[in-house]
């Protein structure tokens, strides 16, 4: 018989991860309450995904220290600060804190160990996703975690010849320390840095990241981005697999890299011919180094080249990252509302030809601004801003094109249609975090296509299959 707790979910989120874990253990009979600091209203939309809620308490707009003290586990979200006095009190009570990544790893421990993790500071979910595309051509694979998947969704789906990707944020695997758990495979797309309003240092934050390799085991596989600083920052474990990426043919090792436009991979002697780059689907150079960290990953882990081939070939790449609304009009709308840092706006700034309108703009994540100043000034033909304390600080920094800033997408948006001369592309890759204006980065993307598709006269696009549930945190947001 299954002997029953009471459970205490920290954050319950918008989109899928909390609500995921309420699920779980509302139908394993556990007595559940979801404790988050945002009120009802603010949370409706996460709410709605939880399957039984006459059976779960809720305590929203707050927390309640006895609720910490009194339950058997605590799932602590995310986005939950390391040093909440929450957790603190739960723990000096001695109440067992985890999270929805090592409970999910217990439950599929005795099913499956073919669990690969993908984690960087960019680039992570498209390469997870490119890696899930590859892997289910070649058997059964199941794809979660930071993705906006919650891990308890696919649960009941893992088999025994099932291989899990997991894209891991910092604050997942930050959570996993205590376990002393690293995948037996793991990705490291780049290290830039980010969540500097978070963490308290770029040491902190580096930390939490190695968690994904610090405890693999000898054989196990480590890919690394060696056209990044995470190359010669990680050095991996006595007998870990090292293989690599990047542009360049000459490295050391075991690796993917490109050739007059062909990706291949070397192993040992040999030279393996995977693909013609012309035929990704997905645009800028970000997305090339991506799609070279699934090629490396792929064929250190035995995929056929052909498979890796047809599942990168295949894959249409992901809502809010470069994403192209489809209009028909002269004007280009691109959607790239993902780019919640100044190097990752960079990079969509560089991969459009043409003339280019930019709406960027937000709240402020500490990184530095200047490449993102310069590289505006000089490719952007026009600028449109939305209002932020990142806005803020960008100004400040210096802008040597003219410039609009609104306190409104919808305003900012019918500004850059009024004023952009077609054919031109009209770009959203903010730059900034969403915090404010957005309830999260996916919200201020589907704002954004719903906003051009209604004043193109198709509605019908507005909400696109993709699945936007994600791990939720006490703040309700995904950590961007």
């Amino acid at each position: 018989m299954i002997k029953k707790r009471t459970v205490l979910i920290m954050g319950l989120g918008l989109h899928g991860g909390g609500a995921g874990a309420a699920n779980y253990f509302s139908a394993r009979g556990d007595e559940v309450s979801v404790t988050d600091l945002k009120t009802e209203a603010e949370l409706e939309q996460g709410i709605q995904l939880v399957k039984d809620r006459d059976r779960i308490r809720f305590v929203l707009g707050r927390h309640e220290y006895r609720d910490f003290e009194t339950a058997d586990l605590i799932i602590q979200n995310p986005g939950v600060p390391p040093d909440s006095p929450y957790v603190a009190h739960a723990r000096a009570k001695g109440v067992q804190v985890e999270t929805d990544i090592s409970i999910f790893l217990d439950l599929v421990s005795g099913k499956t160990d073919a669990i690969v993790g993908v984690t960087g500071t960019k680039g992570k979910s498209t390469t997870a996703s490119l890696l899930h595309a590859i892997l289910n051509l070649q058997g059964h694979a199941l794809l979660a975690g930071n993705i906006t998947v919650s891990v308890f969704d696919i649960l009941g789906e893992v088999r025994e010849d099932t291989r899990i990707v997991l894209e891991l944020s910092s604050f997942q695997l930050g959570g996993l320390r205590h376990r002393k758990y690293s995948p037996p495979v793991a990705v490291m797309t780049n290290l830039l840095d980010d969540h500097l309003n978070y963490y308290h240092s770029r040491e902190e934050y580096f930390e939490d990241k190695s968690v994904i390799h610090r405890f693999q085991q000898p054989g196990e596989l480590l890919v690394l981005n060696r056209d990044n600083q995470v190359y010669s920052m990680t050095e991996g474990n006595r007998g870990v697999n090292r293989v690599s990426f990047g542009l360049d043919c000459d490295f050391t090792g075991d690796g993917s890299y490109l050739d007059r436009g062909m990706i291949y991979y070397r192993k040992g002697d040999q030279y393996i011919e995977v693909m013609d780059s012309e035929r990704i689907r997905i645009p800028g150079r970000h997305n090339l180094y991506n799609t070279l960290a699934a090629v490396a990953a792929a064929e250190a882990m035995g995929v056929e080249s052909k498979r890796i081939e047809e599942g990168i070939r295949r894959f249409p790449g992901l809502p809010h990252r470069l994403e192209i609304v489809p209009t028909g009009g002269s004007l280009r709308f691109i959607n790239d509302s993902a780019a919640t840092t100044p190097d990752a706006a960079v990079q969509a700034i560089l991969s459009i030809d043409g003339p280019l309108t930019l709406i960027a703009g937000g709240a402020d994540k500490g990184l530095e601004l200047q490449g993102l100043a310069d590289t505006i000034n000089r490719r952007v033909g026009q600028l449109v801003l939305l209002e932020g304390t990142g806005t803020e600080r960008l100004l400040a920094v210096g802008l040597n094109i003219p410039h609009r800033l609104f306190g409104t997408l919808a305003d900012a948006l019918a500004y850059a249609r009024k004023s952009t001369t077609p054919p031109a592309t009209i770009l959203l890759s903010p730059g900034f975090a969403s915090f404010g204006m957005f309830r999260n980065e996916f919200d201020r993307g589907d704002q954004f296509r719903g906003l051009v598709l209604r004043e193109s006269g198709d509605e019908s696009m507005e909400h696109p299959a993709a699945d936007h549930s994600e791990g939720g945190h006490d703040q309700g947001k995904k950590r961007e």
